[in-house]
């Protein structure tokens, strides 16, 4: 049976909530990552995405301190090793703009990263995304 978007919504504005869906910029469907930590009591959604290509990254100015390195082991929702970067194209936008577009697209709901690594990437990003 499938869930009412209503309750994907839900499941989507979490810290960490994840889908999977291809917004009119994106070459092909991505990986998107909630990273508010009261998503569902603000009004402006911070996602970002993953990537496969490490080497984009090599220079990032902050580094370490603004990349999270996935494995499907951590992450079983994906297949390869990928890098989320939490400096690289953040989308912000409008909650209601955002469940507005989705409903509008093809996306699938995914389980929301593990507690873990957002504690661990918390740590390190405090002041970046203190939402």
């Amino acid at each position: 049976m499938e869930l009412p978007d209503q309750l994907k919504f839900k499941a989507i504005l979490v810290q960490g909530g994840a889908f999977k869906t291809q917004f009119a910029s994106d070459e092909y469907p991505r990986y998107y990552f909630v990273i508010n930590k009261n998503p569902a009591e603000v009004n402006t959604i911070i996602l970002i995405t993953s990537t496969t290509h490490f080497e984009l990254h090599r220079d990032c100015p902050d580094g370490d301190d603004v990349h999270i390195v996935l494995s499907p082991r951590d992450y079983d929702e994906f297949t390869k090793k990928c890098l989320i970067c939490c400096n690289w194209r953040p989308r912000i936008l409008p909650k209601e703009k955002l469940l507005s577009i989705i409903s509008k697209k093809e996306y699938v709901l995914l389980k929301p990263l593990p507690k873990n690594l957002l504690k661990k990437n918390s740590k390190r990003n405090s002041k970046k995304f203190n939402n």
